[in-house]
């Protein structure tokens, strides 16, 4: 990773009061400044999706995170175009960061926009769905908040799928075989937009996070 880009980021994270790099909980109540629900969204990319909910949802405070640089850069930009005052943006690896970024029950909702699928088998092993961060993630969403996920990519849904479905704290929304190939209820993202102009199946995962009693 080159300086060139970092130096940048951090010149514009200096003076833009939406961006953190946190080490420790940040406090989401006093960053935002009210009490509203959070909606987290790991691996915004350009950021479409995250702008286009804050918009339709404006009820709703936004965290985004990712560690892609010109993303971030875009999102900003954009963000001081349109004004919005209910985004956040969390640098990092949602792996390494989510565990200490958010508390148990903080979040209302928990978006993955296509993941990579790290398609060859040795890679495996970094894909982000893995039972121990379907947990923490679970840890995190309260009561009734709902992780929902979407893929290009069938074998990872189907992995995906089979990881979910045995986390006994999460319900799937979706009756057999578990998944939908259509969502109309949310903005699209840049990739599920071009994915489907070229006709290609898309797996849409939904789960609830089941109350304990």
């Amino acid at each position: 990773m080159s300086s060139k880009p970092l130096l940048k980021l951090e010149s514009i994270a200096e003076e833009n009061p939406h961006y953190l790099d946190p080490e420790e909980y940040p406090g989401w109540r006093e960053h935002f400044g009210n009490d509203r629900p959070i909606t987290l969204e790991i691996g915004f990319g350009n950021g479409n999706f995250l702008l286009d909910m804050a918009v339709r949802f404006p009820e709703y405070n936004y965290v985004g995170m990712d560690f892609y640089h010109k993303g971030i850069r875009r999102l900003f930009t954009r963000l001081q175009r349109l004004g919005l005052e209910n985004i956040r943006v969390a640098y990092g690896d949602a792996k390494e960061k989510v565990p200490f970024l958010f508390q148990e029950g903080e979040l209302a909702e928990i978006y993955i926009n296509f993941p990579d699928p790290w398609p060859k088998k040795r890679h495996h092993k970094r894909r982000l769905i893995k039972p121990h961060t379907v947990a923490c993630f679970r840890e995190k969403l309260a009561p009734e908040g709902r992780l929902r996920l979407a893929t290009d990519h069938e074998p990872y849904a189907m992995e995906m799928l089979e990881i979910l479905n045995q986390d006994s704290g999460l319900r799937n929304l979706h009756p057999a075989p578990g998944f939908t190939n259509l969502r109309e209820d949310i903005p699209r993202t840049k990739y599920e937009k071009n994915f489907l102009n070229q006709g290609k199946t898309i797996y849409y995962l939904d789960y609830v996070k089941v109350p304990t009693a």
